[in-house]
């Protein structure tokens, strides 16, 4: 049994695993994966970033904390890497799909029976969501647009897809059934709205906006109503967009904890990308990561 990292502590609903790489982003330094205990206040590393200058990012546990999805280059270009993984070890890592295209940011359902994932076709030049059984075969597409179609997120009930579009002038957050065609534009504003991700426990969707030139943290029900700003109060630093790669949208996630009440998410502040934690009603914003290094796609492990 190949055993790629070990991390000697159990793991529980404290533990939000992300990236770390050396300085600013999009710099080619390696990222490596870490885990932050938020009993312990502590990062750790999990994983040395197998491929210089790629590592491995955007990691996702399933639902019983048995398999890991990760972003990897191990098999020549980006695609998505499954592995056993059980009390803190990951053993077994193998290919996820046997498709040609990159593959990004796999989102568990919640029930741990799919993976939706984003594809990127390098011959049409185009981002699609797609969705896959558990190991990774059964294979549909979910959406064609116009635009590229990013970070996908079930609903609670598993018959719905959250994810950010930039098939309008801006990134938007949609809403479509996992089994249709027919798509919601939830945001509906000239800002860009991204990093959707969804709870467990109540119908809720948080996600990162740049308006006003800040990104700040958002909540929202699944039609759209009920939108609140979480982060009035934090002074990220200002951004000017010049493309989702370019200016690192791409590493920005929002994550919920498994019961529901907190939220971890990174933005840029201090120059580099810092993870912050903060409850679900607005209240006890923490930051996590201070650093000159930066720190992206956090993911809240589920309890096991």
């Amino acid at each position: 049994m190949l055993s790629l990292f070990f991390h000697s502590g159990l793991y529980t609903q404290s533990q939000i695993i992300f990236s770390r790489s050396a300085g600013g982003l999009n710099t080619g330094e390696t990222p490596d994966l870490m885990v932050y205990d938020t009993q312990t206040n502590s990062a750790t590393l999990l994983f040395k970033g197998s491929v210089r200058k790629r590592g491995e990012y955007g990691a996702a546990v399933s639902p019983d904390g048995s398999k890991l999805i990760v972003n990897t280059y191990k098999f020549g270009g980006w695609k998505l890497g499954i592995a056993d993984f059980k009390n803190g070890e990951i053993s077994n890592l193998e290919k996820f799909t046997k498709r040609r295209n990159y593959e990004y940011n796999p989102s568990w359902s919640h029930d741990g029976e799919k993976v939706a994932y984003e594809e990127y076709n390098r011959i049409e030049n185009d981002t699609d969501i797609f969705i896959a059984d558990k190991s990774g075969n059964s294979i549909s597409r979910l959406t064609q647009s116009d635009g590229v179609d990013r970070s996908p997120a079930w609903t609670r009930n598993n018959k719905e897809i959250v994810f950010t579009s930039g098939r309008a002038d801006n990134y938007e957050i949609y809403i479509q059934s996992s089994s249709g065609r027919e798509s919601k534009n939830l945001t509906n504003h000239k800002s860009n709205d991204f990093a959707p991700s969804t709870s467990s426990e109540n119908e809720k969707i948080a996600f990162l906006s740049d308006r006003g030139g800040l990104i700040n943290l958002y909540t929202m029900n699944y039609d759209g109503s009920s939108m609140h700003c979480l982060t009035e109060n934090l002074t990220s630093d200002r951004v000017i967009y010049n493309g989702y790669e370019t200016t690192g949208y791409w590493a920005y996630k929002t994550t919920w904890s498994p019961d529901g009440k907190q939220i971890a998410f990174n933005v840029m502040f201090g120059n580099n990308l810092e993870i912050f934690l903060i409850d679900s009603d607005g209240s006890n914003l923490k930051q996590l990561t201070n650093n000159q290094d930066s720190d992206f796609c956090p993911f809240w492990k589920n309890e096991h």
